[in-house]
């Protein structure tokens, strides 16, 4: 665990006092509320680069919150390994040390083992990044998910996918669904198989190849994939994975016309771009991200920028960024820290995005966010760059994919 939050002068003086209750929470009647935000990542194991995406995307959100809402904003930061099973572990720490609200967890397995802790406690947590259709339907009553379902993802990516093959000259036929078998690949695989026939893609599905997250080698599930005779790739991965099928895709000699993912990282991510080189340019994909037209966007961009040089604002840090947002609006309408007042100032939460591209962010009864608005993205020129909508593109697609023995 680590903590990160401004020193201010109300710290400073308030400090005895912390002291001396313990650092519980308590109602807040000043016009400044202090509030301890708990933050749960996977920092370290093999989700560590999304992990820590989030984690510079909450210490930025922090930083910008306690500007726009006026709030005294403690971050406490829990790592669970790129373990599910330690998102309960991690929130029943943070809770602990009176953290009065969370935000986490990114995976869904370790968000669904937080959300059990949540529950008992009574302690709210905000879901920046988490899309199986579990987290907000098994009854939750502390859940507020900013990020969609897998479902929504996927039927609003292939209604995107199926608009842009009616314009493609020569478009591809039929796709391979390579997928992991996690709670989060299951989910979305389940989603694709049940979107696909809802919005009627032009594509024959031709297999399905789940995969392991912890596998190291991905030669047999590629090998299946490109013996289906699919001339698209259809990938729901991890960035590690992405990595290591696009070096399969190389080496077996596989060239789809197209690479597509929806609800996944990879193209979006630097870790990406920065393994592959060239060879990262041309796949598309379906996610949440930064509105470049936002009215603080250029601001909040500047900032992370001056933090982070070395590093990408992908939507990873933009979620993560977002819902600290959510939080702060939220503490800022209840005046007060306690778990009951965030709760509810929560639930009557109507809020125009900070920083990424979208409608309002709602929550409806279930805890779910019933606005979701996806950008396509597609790797070119060792970045992603936005290419639909067009409202808000930087480039046009480039199809077919580049064959990567001509690059």
């Amino acid at each position: 665990m680590t903590k990160r939050g401004g020193i201010t002068r109300r710290t400073i003086v308030g400090s005895g006092l912390g002291i001396a209750v313990g650092l519980t929470s308590w109602p807040s009647v000043a016009a400044t509320p202090k509030v301890k935000i708990g933050a749960i990542m996977p920092s370290s194991g093999v989700l560590a680069f999304p992990g820590q995406a989030c984690v510079r995307g909450i210490d930025l959100g922090a930083k910008f919150a306690r500007e726009k809402y006026g709030l005294d904003i403690e971050i406490v930061h829990a790592d669970t390994q790129s373990r599910p099973e330690n998102g309960r572990i991690a929130a029943e720490s943070l809770i602990r040390q009176g953290c009065t609200v969370l935000i986490g967890a990114w995976d869904s397995g370790a968000t669904i083992s937080a959300l059990q802790a949540c529950e008992a406690a009574k302690v709210p947590m905000v879901v920046h990044i988490a899309s199986a259709t579990q987290v907000t339907s098994q009854g939750f009553t502390q859940v507020f998910r900013y990020y969609p379902t897998s479902l929504t993802i996927v039927r609003q990516s292939l209604v995107e996918l199926k608009s842009v093959l009616g314009t493609l000259k020569d478009p591809p036929t039929s796709a391979a669904i390579l997928h992991l078998n996690n709670t989060m690949g299951q989910s979305t695989a389940a989603s694709i198989d049940q979107a696909w026939k809802e919005v009627n893609v032009p594509l024959k599905i031709a297999q399905y190849v789940a995969y392991d997250e912890k596998a190291k080698d991905l030669s047999v599930e590629v090998a299946k994939a490109k013996a289906s005779g699919a001339d698209a790739l259809i990938s729901v991965t991890r960035v590690n994975d992405a990595i290591m099928i696009a070096r399969e895709c190389i080496k077996q000699g596989w060239d789809p016309k197209m690479v597509f993912s929806p609800n996944s990282n990879g193209v979006s991510d630097k870790a990406y771009h920065d393994a592959l080189g060239k060879y990262g340019n041309g796949p598309i994909l379906s996610a949440l991200w930064l509105n470049p037209k936002g009215a603080d966007s250029g601001k909040i961009i500047k900032m992370f920028a001056t933090d982070y040089p070395n590093d990408w604002f992908d939507a990873n840090a933009g979620c993560a960024f977002e819902a600290v947002q959510i939080v702060g609006d939220a503490v800022k309408r209840a005046s007060s820290s306690e778990s009951g007042a965030i709760h509810s100032a929560l639930k009557a939460t109507d809020m125009k995005p900070v920083l990424m591209y979208g409608e309002n962010t709602k929550f409806d009864e279930a805890g779910q966010n019933v606005n979701c608005s996806m950008v396509m993205l597609q790797g070119l020129q060792g970045r992603p760059r936005v290419v639909a909508p067009k409202e808000i593109a930087e480039a046009s697609l480039e199809y077919p994919l580049t064959p990567y023995s001509k690059r």
